[in-house]
């Protein structure tokens, strides 16, 4: 009972219950922008909230800054770079054009989204009990977007793969791209989260994740997941602690019944056929061999400080559609992308980016549960990142950064408060012991 009540009480719980909301609020207004076509002027309503939310997290991030200024420790360097980055980009626009495009305003947008929502979680999330909050508020975010593509499936929405004879689902999601992060790494929280429980609710919905993402047939999500599983057994026959690794056993049984019954859900040869350009030199990927090829050319061309600094994003997508000749936006992989917006000062911003994230995720012990999902979530970061590009995708970056975040905060051992009254002032207080 006072345990129960200490909990309740932990600092800035108000402000982590709604950020710990936010992926589910996420899936439901994404897919109603795309299917109503939302619009409040020149902007979608997805962009206006998520507008909203981003002067939100400036605000509580002065606030937390201005209250104590030495959590500025806390603040991710990557994310101090992408604002010099984002920076660097928008004047250079602004020199070259006089203004910023709508869509380099979406894009950078979008980045400077996840960037002050990941440095919010830092600021805030110190103790396991607010980290379990926000990872409890991601799985609920991804049963949801799984749901929503099963939904799909049966309903017939969101085909983006019908021109390879698939029957794929994206609910009602703007591209299958952005929501394969978001079911791997929630369905990897999901099993985190249950680690400690008898019940097969956690499995199962970790399960239904990974079938959605399956479902998606989108070919990063299928290699992230194929990565990941394979990261897990391996993990529990030869890492784990005894202790830590039943997590796993009722996921691993119910894989295995799900890999023999797989043939009556998923049509095996359909997915295989999404594979099947990966032979075809100039349209493997669906023409990712043509316009990554075509990057590195441009990159290759342009003067030493375009090299050093970028074009820009409108300069990119301009000049994919000029050479490849589709309306790509970016290039489907995130060094690709930096390169050529940022140039080589992006590159090694990503590169920063990567191994904070890789450094976050061995915090934790690689025998403990914990280390092993933040080890999968990188994994999965990896492989969407060199396959579709995720550093323009709010939603998977938001799964990426605050799951890995909060993974490395539940091994911090945690200082118990216990409520005294003070007779003179006849209050409740607290102390730490």
């Amino acid at each position: 009972m006072r345990a129960n009540h200490v909990f309740s009480r932990f600092p800035d719980r108000k402000v982590l219950l709604g950020i710990a909301v936010i992926p589910s609020i996420d899936c439901v207004c994404n897919q109603l922008n795309n299917a109503l076509h939302l619009q409040l002027g020149p902007v979608s309503f997805l962009q206006a909230l998520r507008t909203l939310l981003l002067l939100a997290f400036v605000i509580i991030g002065v606030r937390a800054l201005w209250r104590d200024s030495s959590i500025a420790s806390r603040i991710p360097i990557p994310a101090m770079g992408a604002f010099i980055i984002l920076g660097i980009a928008m004047s250079k626009e602004l020199l070259a054009t006089g203004a910023l495009s709508m869509e380099s305003i979406g894009a950078y947008g979008q980045m400077a989204y996840w960037i002050m929502l990941w440095t919010t979680v830092s600021i805030l999330c110190r103790k396991p009990a607010q980290a379990e909050l926000l990872l409890k508020g991601l799985a609920v975010g991804a049963c949801l977007t799984a749901v929503s593509v099963i939904v799909g499936l049966l309903a017939g929405a969101g085909n983006y793969y019908k021109d390879d004879s698939v029957q794929a689902s994206a609910g009602w999601f703007d591209t299958a791209k952005m929501i394969t992060g978001i079911l791997v790494v929630g369905g990897v929280i999901t099993l985190y989260l249950g680690r400690n429980s008898r019940s097969w609710v956690p499995p199962f919905s970790a399960g239904l994740c990974f079938v959605a993402c399956i479902l998606t047939y989108a070919r990063a999500g299928s290699a992230a997941l194929a990565v990941v599983l394979i990261w897990f057994v391996l993990w529990r026959v030869f890492i784990s602690r005894r202790s830590e690794a039943r997590m796993l056993n009722r996921f691993l049984a119910l894989m295995l019944v799900g890999c023999m019954a797989s043939p009556l859900v998923v049509n095996t040869t359909a997915l295989l056929a999404r594979w099947g350009d990966v032979g075809h030199s100039d349209k493997a990927g669906s023409g990712r061999a043509t316009f990554w090829k075509i990057a590195v050319n441009a990159y290759s061309a342009e003067d030493l400080p375009q090299q050093t600094l970028g074009i820009g994003y409108k300069s990119m997508s301009e000049m994919l559609f000029r050479d490849y000749g589709d309306d790509i936006k970016h290039t489907h992989n995130d060094m690709l992308d930096l390169l050529l917006v940022g140039g080589f000062a992006g590159a090694v911003w990503l590169a920063s980016l990567v191994g904070v994230f890789a450094w976050t995720a061995f915090m934790p012990s690689p025998r403990s549960a914990a280390g092993a999902a933040a080890i999968a979530i990188v994994l999965s970061y990896l492989c969407h990142s060199q396959l579709t590009g995720q550093i323009w995708g709010t939603d998977a970056m938001t799964y990426y950064t605050v799951g890995l975040t909060c993974l490395s905060r539940m091994t911090v051992k945690e200082r118990v408060s216990y409520p005294v009254q003070y007779a003179p002032l006849g209050r409740e207080t607290f102390v730490q012991i």
